[in-house]
């Protein structure tokens, strides 16, 4: 593995920060803070940043935004993934249908990005933005995996946290793959990501049309021309309390959005 470029790293967060907070401006001790930079390092990268035109500095408030120069670059990246932008032009309708938040999300090797947030923003929801970024550490990222090659699954469950049974998670891809889509259970709030609460009770391998639930998410892949997960499709936000047969419909429902996107796109669906 290469070693980390602390810079880069740096440069990689204040963009980050930018992008997850739309429309914001923040100031170069705002930035630090943020980032965890020190101010010499901030103004360091914010300079060359600006120079080059990724970042835009307000002449009396003196805070920062994204520049001109991101604006041509995301362009690019759109034209080369299609089914990003596709995606995107579908969830606020299925939102609408399921009364519930959906994301396009992407995988790097580490983090699940918000690449497109849509739907009328439900009162049970995460409340996700375009640009976040929450770690891609087992069981979350179960979409992605699922189609993975198995030396990724094997780094991707020895990222997990303590009490994580590899085992059942194995069994969770397995379903995913079946099914078409994965389902993972509303988590408790104070439990933080490394709580037994999400290793052990996250994920829906199994549903029971006569018993209820409370649906966190219900997540399906778009594939690519090499059959691999390129997006995925995610709603959240659901009222607590569904039936096996909603959580299922759900479900479903995502599955065929995502279906849609992949076959508008070219990809080609996974078995």
């Amino acid at each position: 593995m290469a070693r980390p470029a602390p810079a880069a790293e740096k440069t990689l967060k204040i963009i980050d920060l930018l992008v997850a907070h739309r429309g914001e401006q923040f100031t170069i001790s705002d930035i630090a803070r943020r980032t965890g930079s020190s101010l010499g390092s901030a103004h360091a990268i914010l300079a060359v940043l600006e120079q080059s035109g990724y970042l835009g500095r307000h002449p009396v408030r003196r805070t920062y935004g994204l520049g001109p120069a991101l604006v041509s670059a995301g362009l690019v990246a759109l034209e080369q993934h299609p089914a990003i932008r596709a995606a995107a032009e579908r969830i606020p309708t299925l939102g609408a249908e399921l009364d519930a938040d959906v994301v396009v999300t992407a995988a790097t090797p580490t983090d699940i990005v918000f690449v497109a947030v849509g739907g009328p923003g439900s009162r049970y929801g995460p409340g996700y933005r375009e640009g976040e970024r929450v770690p891609l550490d087992p069981p979350l990222g179960l979409v992605f995996m699922a189609w993975a090659h198995p030396r990724e699954v094997d780094v991707w469950l020895a990222r997990g946290p303590a009490g994580l049974e590899p085992d059942r998670v194995r069994l969770g891809l397995a379903a995913v793959r079946e099914r078409g889509f994965a389902l993972g259970l509303a988590l408790d709030p104070s439990a933080g990501p490394g709580s037994l609460s999400l290793t052990d009770n996250y994920d829906l391998p199994t549903v029971d049309p006569t018993r209820t639930y409370d649906l966190g998410m219900a997540s399906a892949p778009v594939f690519d021309a090499d059959h691999r997960v390129l997006v995925a499709i995610t709603a959240s936000g659901f009222s607590p309390g569904l039936s096996g047969r909603e959580v299922l419909d759900i479900g479903a429902r995502v599955r065929a959005c995502a279906t849609i996107v992949t076959k508008q796109t070219r990809g080609r669906l996974a078995t």
